[in-house]
């Protein structure tokens, strides 16, 4: 038996999540183009450069666009959460995770107002990035309990309980490799390595500290990369669950895109698309590593009745037993 949310929750959870991914995304445009303070200070906000409309400029629009999905985003959580206080109460793990949601949510806007008004310090970005990944882990987290639900009795075999291990694993290494990548943008290292996948001609050691955040990031990123495409080829193996087919197949993608791009930025002088590219690419696979390692654990939940069904009780194992039968 199946107990999950109604259908408008479902619904709210799902777009928020995506919502939030969307934020993301602008945020990272935001930081590559330098749009950070291209509408002013916290204390212009709502209006942009003293104007409810943004001056057609770049950074202007950027700016003010994040500004107003950062708003609908907030809404979104708001109503998520208070949806799930007042009518999902006897979802508990919705209830306790949309709850964590809000707070993640006030925490990034604290942090988003000190980005600004503080002059954008590297410190506060790299805290900003990493609260925002753990909000859209969390909003992911809520969306997919939402749709599949909470099973009791028995279910469906589950999966084998390395993949949950490994996919956490996996999980951990993706929240690393973005954080990485904020470090070296953070300081400025982006640009001192002009080759791929070392520097110079391409096969060159760094030759400075930012060359060194630089190609550090990029052994990380390889390191992880094998990683998640090998969880993501043991999925395809050993789980039957088509959804789970299906998001470890768009892993992989997501993978061998990413790290396109990130030597397409370097080869090109890291224009500001592909770099926003990069970033959509790496929150991205985040969620998607999140979504697959919820969907397994969940599997594995299912299983559990069957496994402890099936076992014979210990009387049944003794000669007293058997002998009973």
């Amino acid at each position: 038996m199946t107990r999950r949310p109604g259908a408008a929750f479902r619904r709210l959870a799902v777009v928020t999540a995506v919502v939030t991914y969307l934020l993301i995304i602008m945020g990272g445009i935001v930081r590559v183009t330098g749009s950070g303070l291209g509408c002013g200070t916290t204390n212009d906000w709502p209006l942009c450069q003293g104007a409810w409309l943004p001056p057609l400029q770049p950074t202007a629009v950027i700016e003010f666009s994040h500004r107003w999905i950062a708003a609908v985003a907030t809404a979104l959580v708001i109503a998520l959460a208070v949806s799930a206080l007042l009518w999902q109460r006897r979802h508990r793990r919705v209830v306790i995770a949309s709850s964590v949601a809000g707070v993640l949510f006030v925490v990034q806007i604290a942090l988003g107002a000190l980005t600004v008004e503080f002059k954008l310090p590297g410190s506060i970005v790299m805290i900003h990035l990493a609260n925002a990944l753990l909000l859209l882990a969390v909003l992911v987290y809520v969306a997919a309990i939402s749709v599949i639900g909470e099973r009791s009795g028995q279910g469906r075999p589950g999966t084998r309980p390395g993949l949950a291990q490994l996919l956490l694993l996996a999980a951990a290494g993706t929240y690393l490799l973005a954080l990485s990548g904020a470090f070296v943008v953070v300081n400025s290292a982006g640009s001192e390595c002009a080759g791929w996948p070392l520097c110079g001609g391409g096969w060159q050691l760094p030759a400075s500290d930012a060359a060194t955040i630089n190609v550090v990031h990029r052994v990380v990123a390889g390191f992880v990369g094998l990683l998640v495409i090998g969880v993501s080829i043991a999925l395809l193996r050993n789980v039957h669950d088509p959804s789970v087919r299906v998001i470890a197949g768009a892993i992989i993608v997501v993978v061998v895109l990413q790290i396109a791009a990130g030597a397409i930025a370097v080869e090109t002088g890291l224009p500001a698309p592909v770099r926003a590219l990069h970033i959509a690419l790496a929150s991205a696979l985040w969620a998607l590593v999140v979504l697959a390692t919820v969907l397994v654990r969940s599997r594995q939940a299912e299983a559990a009745p069957i496994r402890s069904a099936t076992k014979r009780p210990d009387a049944m194992q003794t000669p007293a037993g058997v002998a009973m039968l």
